[in-house]
């Protein structure tokens, strides 16, 4: 297993929130978001992520100041 298959942690920093915010995730959505999160991030895309325990969170991305996997 690569170090990134590993993570499995959406952290997003907010703008208006000194606390950054962890959504684990599973390997699967991990692989999907990593090549594509610089991009969702820039653009301030509404992206639904699916959580460890099979359920969605919706992340509005033009709040995210940055966002990284963990």
């Amino acid at each position: 297993m690569t170090a990134e298959a590993r993570k499995t942690a959406l952290v997003l920093h907010l703008a208006a929130n000194p606390n950054p915010i962890s959504i684990r995730v599973t390997p699967e959505t991990a692989a999907d978001l990593g090549p594509r999160l610089v991009q969702i991030v820039r653009n301030g895309h509404t992206q639904a992520v699916e959580t460890v325990d099979g359920k969605e969170f919706v992340v509005n991305f033009s709040h995210v100041v940055a966002a990284h996997l963990a």
